[in-house]
């Protein structure tokens, strides 16, 4: 019985191998060029103004040609995805979660996503930290089988960590949707829908007057509402494939927003009463929740660039010194992602005022923008590497037990990956929040009320490990690269 199975499938791949070879003959194998699909110079007035050495100039061009090369369909500035439609007379008030555009089909072949894996992209309405109302996109993610074959897939609101802080940092515009494997890829595997906010400010920059929109980045509760208002408008855009059930998950400055939208829930039970029911759990990996606790060298010009959205009276200044000023004013102009600001400002350069703490600005930032230390809707799960260099164990730690202190009632449990650090806590725990994830989704409880902390320690001994990445998704969507990807046939 065994033999004969075997000749059956040997007769069906000869026949498909077959069927390929005769219909599809392969294409000669051309070169393929892992250079940067980009020409970004930077001008003579901007090297000067900003007082660049040639070392500099070259890391910087070369860290926006890669990051550009990374565009599909040419990012935000060249896809028409990114265009507001107009207001007109029949849109009634704006009001947050109000759906204004939807791409149901997203080409998947200029993107590198795993195969039987779908896009699809949506522009919606949510509000700043101030309230106003603002348009912003994100992407849903489609698996091939939903999990336990549901006629709707239980979905996972994906919040993602720093990809940037201008247009065209949008994880929607990345060929592998910033995070890849880490974690959409995974999720959308393990059978769930990923719906993904872009943030506010990312891929769509400017409102319908014109005015710019900045991403504000770290103000927890802004993105919170960009995940909560999104998923109120994919929901409506794909009432017949997405379940109402969700489970929010994100990653350092994602992290805190996964925390947020626990505290949103909890704090603001009218304004989202409509996806409370739905919702079974948040996970919350290397999230920032002091935010001014950490490397001030970079933290500093990264919420200094939108602060003035928040707090009118703010002037760069008050935390840069001339230079890094302007330095923070090239990142703007040539819209450089997160490895630009690193290189301009933390290689040793004089851009951090010694005397920035004197005003009330950072204090008043935290006191609103810190995610945890207030009630939430739990449960809770937080993933915290000990030797993260980010986003500090101390640092999380505390933000836990104070939160667990005030809040003793609510179910929130701490893993920590020994030896671990910042993004490699994903892969690390990756079995784990899996399950967790199954668990929630398949209402199964927890194994007590109040705060848990488990401690994870490597199966071998930690030094064999691979300790952070080394390479990335590349994009070979064209025929004649299809070498490179023989396994994908």
């Amino acid at each position: 019985m065994l033999t004969s199975k075997k000749t059956a499938l040997s007769v069906v791949l000869m026949v498909s191998f077959s069927h390929l070879a005769t219909s599809q003959a392969p294409l000669p194998a051309a070169v393929y060029r892992a250079d940067f699909n980009s020409s970004f110079k930077l001008t003579p007035s901007q090297i000067q103004t900003a007082q660049l050495d040639n070392v500099l100039v070259e890391t910087i061009e070369n860290i926006v040609n890669a990051d550009r090369s990374q565009f599909a369909f040419g990012g935000p500035r060249q896809d028409d995805f990114y265009t507001i439609p107009p207001l007109t007379n029949t849109t009634g008030p704006l009001k947050p979660g109000q759906l204004l555009k939807v791409q149901p089909f997203t080409d998947p072949r200029a993107y590198a996503i795993p195969p039987n894996t779908a896009l699809s992209r949506i522009m919606y309405t949510t509000t700043n930290f101030n309230g106003t109302v603002i348009p912003t996109s994100g992407f849903i993610f489609w698996p091939f089988i939903p999990r336990n074959s549901r006629k709707k897939a239980p979905v996972v609101v994906w919040a993602h960590g720093t990809s940037g802080f201008f247009g065209q940092q949008a994880p929607s515009a990345h060929r592998s949707l910033w995070y890849d494997h880490k974690a959409p890829f995974t999720l959308v595997l393990a059978g769930y829908a990923v719906f993904a906010p872009d943030y506010a400010g990312l891929g769509v920059s400017a409102s319908w007057d014109g005015s710019p929109i900045p991403h504000q980045y770290h103000a927890s509760p802004a993105t919170a509402h960009d995940a909560l208002y999104g998923l109120r408008a994919a929901l409506k855009a794909f009432p017949d494939t997405l379940g109402v059930d969700f489970i929010v998950m994100g990653h350092s400055q994602g992290g805190a927003a996964a925390w947020a939208v626990a505290e949103a829930l909890a704090l603001e039970p009218q304004e989202f009463a409509d996806l409370s029911p739905g919702y079974n759990g948040a996970i919350a990996a290397s999230p920032t929740t002091r935010v001014f606790e950490g490397l001030t060298s970079y933290i500093l010009p990264s919420v200094g660039q939108m602060l003035h959205s928040i707090f009118p009276s703010f002037q760069p200044t008050d935390w840069l010194t001339d230079l890094g000023a302007a330095q923070l004013q090239l990142a703007r102009e040539i819209e450089g992602g997160i490895g630009v600001l690193t290189q301009l400002m933390m290689t040793g350069n004089n851009t951090v005022r010694q005397d920035y703490n004197k005003t009330w600005y950072a204090d008043a930032f935290a006191r609103l923008g810190d995610a945890g230390r207030k009630d939430f809707k739990g449960p809770l799960l937080v993933l915290q590497g000990d030797q993260d260099p980010l986003v500090w164990y101390n640092v999380t730690m505390k933000t836990v037990e104070e939160t667990c202190k005030r809040f003793p009632h609510r179910d929130l449990e701490v893993v920590v990956a020994k030896g671990v650090g910042h993004t490699p806590v994903l892969d690390a725990t990756r079995p784990l929040w899996l399950r967790w994830i199954e668990d929630r989704f398949d209402g199964k409880p927890l194994a007590g009320k109040g705060g848990m902390r488990t401690e994870l320690m490597s199966f071998l001994p930690v030094e064999r490990y691979m300790r952070t990445g080394n390479s990335v998704p590349l994009w070979a969507g064209l025929p004649e690269f299809g070498y490179l990807a023989t396994l994908s046939v």
